[in-house]
């Protein structure tokens, strides 16, 4: 279709970019693509092929205390097999996963997407995912309404911080809700004790990242706030012929905007992530430094260490006061590399920065032994009179001795008694710290907006660096992307940078398109700098001076389809 033919109205917004010279518009819609039309159901495994896609050990268990096999000892009508869940309640798994299992297509898994030969699919095609559900009286050792609140459990304390996820598998080996996939959250029916019943699962239309997928993965995340039973819990279900419920009419096109924020330099974290209303999903950066950067046994008064960020853009939404937070974490020895160091080691210290009306704070908190927690002390506190931006930094003269000090010179020192537990203790070829600096939203307000980092470095460790992010075009090798929870929201500002434009979702099929007038000819705007943030409900592509022809003085955009 041409691209002219989508064109219904140019918004009333528009704004001059004042170093390109340019009157930029944008148009309300965009064409109809082909690839949104209506869509049959696809069957993504009906167990027809014994553990195909549902392999007991390996790939079909990411992680926690589930299992999952093929049985055919119960059949739900027209099929010849099904998936038997096992949602054991451990009560030595601290992240609280009782189930972590993914259903793929037979011969796919979470890790390699197409060996077995499927076409990988976009789930934003599609309206819901659907499966029936059998619960198994005679082995289970609670109920269904138990399973699905734990925190009515007899003789546990699981809290009711709980909830049960579908999230999608790509081929990421991270494809879990702790990747952040998240199609939505779902309960096993009361039915489903006498026999086989239907859960449904609607597909939001926001989703990004949702392409090439293959399968599934089924999660129960429980607070494992306080005791557990002797015996834990144990749940035993069947589950069968898993598919996704086509469209009986396509979506509308995507919507167009000119974003009235102008790119920032630096190092940008924006909270592109967030499920459902839990909005404490983090996106960081780690260090790829992971020895010689810990002050303990370096940190003296004639050898300071200090660890330092400046911050050249925050949140300023009034909402967003004494939530959104930017922040420094540390931890020794860890168990993993994992996306929540906070909450999943052993050791952790947390410097994070939150701002409020007229003052923003500084806290330095730690927390010892506690692992898949976030017991932390705060033993520090600094307070900038100001906002966020600026430059802070925390200073050790010894092992225990601390001084923060904030952009308007302000200093707190204080004594960290603790600090021996944060040496570098590692076995030859692993890592002895790891260094996290990034962004955690807290709240609705603070989402899709950015913390932007313009300078970081660390003086006096063996290790030692600065990294000037206004200089850098892409993020350099002293870092690597590391996020919580779905698309990364993490990149280096390119030099040119000038707006944004953004469109909503779903936009499987269209690609952004400008021109120089109204008329056309209308062309496909490349991402030649690689800036294309993946955000809540939409898409932001960023526009540089060099995406548009010289000499031009307007530029149109839209979406269509090539």
């Amino acid at each position: 279709m041409n691209a002219e033919t989508g064109i219904k109205e140019i918004m009333k917004r528009t704004q001059t970019l004042k170093s390109i010279g340019l009157i930029v518009a944008v148009l309300l819609l965009g064409s109809l693509s082909p690839a949104l039309a209506q869509t049959t159901n696809v069957i993504i495994n009906d167990f027809a092929s014994g553990t195909e896609g549902i392999a007991p050990s390996g790939a079909g268990v990411e992680w926690g205390a589930g299992q999952i096999d093929w049985d055919n000892s119960q059949l739900y009508p027209g099929t010849s097999g099904s998936a038997y869940v096992i949602a054991g309640f451990s009560a030595s798994d601290g992240t609280g996963n009782a189930i972590m299992d993914d259903i793929c297509y037979p011969g796919d898994n979470w890790y390699y997407v197409n060996p077995g030969g499927q076409t990988p699919v976009d789930i934003s095609l599609y309206s819901a995912v659907q499966f029936q559900v059998l619960w198994d009286n005679a082995d289970s050792t609670i109920n269904i309404d138990q399973f699905n609140n734990p925190s009515t459990i007899p003789g546990a304390a699981y809290g009711t911080a709980s909830y049960q996820s579908i999230s999608w598998c790509n081929g990421s080996g991270n494809a879990g809700g702790g990747a952040g996939n998240v199609i939505g959250y779902f309960t096993i029916p009361d039915a489903a004790s006498n026999g086989w019943a239907t859960v449904t699962v609607p597909i939001p239309d926001n989703l990004n990242g949702t392409a090439g997928a293959d399968g599934i993965v089924l999660e129960k995340w429980i607070a494992n706030d306080a005791s557990t039973p002797a015996t834990p819990p144990a749940a035993y279900f069947w589950i069968a012929n898993v598919q996704l419920i086509g469209t009986a009419a396509p979506p509308p096109p995507p919507t167009v905007t000119l974003q009235s924020s102008k790119p920032i330099p630096g190092l940008n974290v924006f909270a592109s992530t967030a499920q459902g209303t839990f909005y404490y999903d983090r996106q960081e950066v780690a260090s790829a430094f992971t020895n010689g950067i810990s002050w303990v046994g370096n940190a003296s008064a004639a050898n300071p260490v200090t660890y330092s960020f400046t911050i050249n853009g925050f949140p300023q939404n009034p909402a967003t006061e004494y939530a959104c937070e930017a922040y420094l974490m540390m931890s020794p020895n860890p168990a993993a590399f994992d996306n929540a160091l906070d909450y999943n080691e052993t050791n952790c210290v947390v410097i994070e920065l939150e701002q409020g009306a007229g003052s923003t704070v500084l806290n330095f908190q730690y927390k010892t032994n506690s692992p898949g927690s976030e017991n932390y002390t705060t033993i520090g506190t600094v307070t900038n009179n100001g906002t966020a931006l600026g430059t802070w930094s925390v200073t050790f003269t010894s092992e225990t001795n601390v001084i923060m000090t904030a952009p308007d010179n302000s200093t707190s020192s204080f004594v960290f008694t603790s600090a021996s537990s944060f040496a570098e203790t590692p076995s030859p070829g692993s890592p002895g710290m790891y260094l996290y600096l990034g962004m955690q939203a807290n709240n609705a307000a603070s989402l899709n907006q950015a913390v932007c980092y313009s300078n970081f470095s660390i003086k006096g460790v063996p290790s030692a660096f600065t990294d000037n992010f206004l200089t850098d075009t892409t993020l350099s090798t002293n870092w690597f992307k590391f996020m919580a929870s779905g698309p990364s929201g993490i990149f280096v500002m390119p030099p040119g940078a000038e707006n944004w434009v953004s469109w909503t979702l779903p936009a499987a099929g269209f690609q952004l398109q400008y021109a120089t007038n109204l008329r056309g000819p209308w062309t496909v705007l490349k991402d030649t700098n690689d800036v294309t943030v993946p955000l809540i409900n939409e898409v932001a592509q960023l526009i540089t001076t060099n995406d548009i022809p010289a000499g031009a003085s307007a530029a149109f955009f839209d979406m269509a389809t090539p």
